[in-house]
């Protein structure tokens, strides 16, 4: 049992985007791909029952003091926008094993949004340096943002 804990709270940071890129890799390998998926399951079924008991509640809490000038249920409700946005991760999740039990390969690294942007950040720096242009404020920002700094 206590290997199956170890491995929801993979997930779980996984769908936070807090894992390692070692835990990322042990998630994706072909044979920790159903159980990722059934995790999953498991973890959006719980998530989606706690925003119903807490609608439930808000509602109820509402209803209850109705006069109130501020809003009762204002806690619950921030709660309420947190687990939705969980749930959301994970429904991105699920739909990313279920690609890769579908494939039965990961995909194409080359393919992916970020690798296209550091490409694309790439290519812009060197045109720079081969037409010998000046970088504004703006390139030397992105370049940082290659070596994994933030200066915007």
């Amino acid at each position: 049992m206590s290997q199956v804990n170890n491995f929801a709270i993979i997930v779980s940071e996984d769908i936070k985007n807090n894992a390692s890129q070692q835990d990322k890799d042990f998630l994706r390998l072909p044979e920790n791909l159903q159980l990722w998926k059934d995790c999953l399951l498991e973890i959006i079924s719980t998530v989606s029952e706690k925003i119903s008991e807490l609608e439930t509640d808000i509602n109820s809490l509402r209803s209850s003091y109705p006069d109130f000038v501020i809003d009762p249920a204002a806690g619950m409700e921030d709660q309420k926008t947190k687990s939705e946005r969980f749930r959301f991760y994970a429904e991105k999740r699920l739909a990313e094993v279920d690609r890769l039990i579908t494939l039965g390969q990961p995909a194409d690294p080359s393919l992916s949004l970020a690798t296209f942007l550091r490409d694309a950040i790439i290519a812009h720096k060197r045109w720079h340096e081969d037409n010998d242009l000046v970088n504004s404020e703006g390139d030397d920002c992105l370049y940082a943002a290659l070596d994994g700094v933030w200066k915007f």
